[in-house]
């Protein structure tokens, strides 16, 4: 017995809903139904949609203004399903070989620990050869991303996802086509609707994702840059997979953080012992912005905060302070390619 494909399967979900967001009356510019005629049509035959979202700048305003309202009924009809879809999926792939993938994880993470607790000499090759590879698995076990999941989750709800993403895509195209005051971030809210459900589906610790969220909201409130707040988060990430606790973003360690990068790049030198008078050691350094610190670690080269903390992960004795179990707090400063990061108990 033939089954229908999964992309037609899915637009017979989606053509009653955008039928039903054009039930109510709408304009007798018929661009707007043409249109929406059009993605149907290539959402059916699984084609490419680039074409038509380019082709909305040639649209007239009326036309435009039907087409986003017309979106806006149908687009949170279609994602809201379509998450749902995935939310259940993602706890029953989830589910399947846990107790395998626990026993996985222990394993993994015995090993990082015994490396970090060698001497740095024998340390340092374990590092690109051993651990990062044991961090790369321990991402794949603990924090799967939506593709990973959506990858073993059933014809249908794969379809789905390409339907939204398509849809969201074709949103964000006739908002900036319209010149709408309403931000076209339909994809970006859509992947990280995708990640927020595929993390909490997860085996992070429930404690360390309430410190990233609480980190995100001190970042926003304290003005914290955003590459500074996503290296301390990549940072905390990374000692969660390890089974270590995540640490709380000290907005004045940042500060403390970023002036030493400041004075490292405009005064020409790169240690932890300033030639500022009143900064020499970090815990001047970090008694000025009205804090405390217990460790620091500083990285010269580009403005890609990835590039810091992998710097960091490869060097014995920077990694053996990322991954130290006594910190609690921690802070990450950036000034003209040069990198601070600081921790506190």
């Amino acid at each position: 017995m033939e089954h229908p494909a999964p992309a037609f399967f899915f637009v017979k979900l989606l053509i009653p809903i955008l039928l039903a967001a054009l039930a109510a009356p709408v304009s007798a510019n018929l661009g707007s139904d043409e249109l929406l005629a059009a993605f149907q049509t290539r959402l059916e035959r699984d084609e490419p949609i680039d074409d038509l979202c380019d082709s909305l700048e040639e649209s007239d305003g009326e036309t435009l203004a039907d087409l986003v309202a017309d979106l806006d009924k149908a687009w949170p009809r279609m994602r809201d399903r379509y998450l749902t879809a995935l939310e259940s999926g993602a706890k029953e792939v989830l589910r399947a070989g846990k107790n395998e993938r626990r026993r996985r994880i222990g394993e993994l993470r015995g090993e990082f620990m015994k490396v970090k607790g060698m001497g740095e000499g024998p340390m340092k090759p374990l590092l690109k050869s051993k651990s990062m590879p044991g961090m790369q698995e321990l991402r794949m076990l603990i924090m799967p991303t939506a593709e990973e999941i959506t990858a073993k989750l059933p014809p249908a709800t794969v379809a789905q996802r390409k339907a939204a993403t398509r849809l969201a895509r074709f949103r964000d195209a006739a908002l900036d086509a319209a010149l709408s005051s309403t931000p076209s971030d339909s994809r970006k809210q859509l992947e990280e609707a995708e990640q927020r459900i595929a993390t909490e589906a997860g085996d992070l610790p429930r404690d360390g994702l309430r410190i990233l969220e609480k980190n995100r909201r001190v970042a926003e409130d304290d003005e914290v840059p955003p590459k500074e707040a996503e290296g301390v988060e990549e940072a905390n990430i990374w000692r969660m997979l390890v089974g270590l606790n995540a640490l709380e973003l000290d907005p004045k360690l940042c500060d403390a953080a970023r002036d030493h990068s400041k004075d490292m790049a405009e005064k020409g030198f790169f240690a932890h012992e300033s030639p500022v008078p009143g900064k020499r050691t970090p815990w001047d350094r970090a008694k000025n912005f009205g804090t405390t610190a217990s460790a620091e670690n500083i990285y010269s080269g580009g403005t890609n905060p990835a590039a810091a903390n992998k710097g960091w992960f490869y060097s014995p004795g920077h990694h053996k302070n990322m991954f130290a179990g006594g910190h609690q707090r921690i802070g990450l400063g950036h000034h003209n390619g040069r990198w601070t990061q600081l921790f506190g108990k």
